[in-house]
């Protein structure tokens, strides 16, 4: 007789292909997960305009010009990327951050996230369930002999 404990997380996510060289794309070939929403520097009217739409819930804002940019996030952002001509820039989330150009003007933004990993309860309740089971799974080995 034994004593069988099985802990199974699953996680389930599509992936759908937008095109080439959607924010998703951008974003997962920089590290990331996901992309939120892209601003593009639009020269006819000298600001950052959108070129996706942002996805729920995050509110995101750019103000600047193609040399400098701060931004805001809410909630945070995992990770901000800028374009100047055929160079990707990565730069770290948070809620708020500038970007400065290097060489070039910057042509867009892209803010970036990562999928949660496991559930904040999910380790200790890991831990809680080896401490349970092992004296148990002793005693019975024990008993065996």
């Amino acid at each position: 007789m034994g004593v069988i404990a099985i802990l199974a997380t699953t996680y389930s996510f599509a992936v759908v292909d937008d095109g080439v060289g959607s924010i998703d794309q951008e974003c997962q070939a920089n590290g990331f997960d996901f992309g939120i929403v892209k601003f593009e520097w639009n020269t006819t009217t000298n600001s950052y305009t959108y070129e996706n739409p942002e996805i729920p819930p995050y509110d995101v804002n750019v103000t600047g010009d193609d040399e400098r940019a701060d931004w805001t996030a809410s909630p945070a952002v995992d990770g901000v990327l800028h374009k100047e001509a055929g160079n990707t820039f990565v730069h770290a989330g948070g809620t708020s951050g500038t970007v400065d150009m290097n060489e070039n003007a910057i042509s867009h933004i892209t803010f970036c996230g990562s999928e949660n990993g496991a559930p904040e309860f999910l380790t200790p309740a890991i831990a809680l369930a080896v401490l349970l089971t092992t004296p148990a799974f002793a005693y019975l080995v024990v008993k065996r002999r």
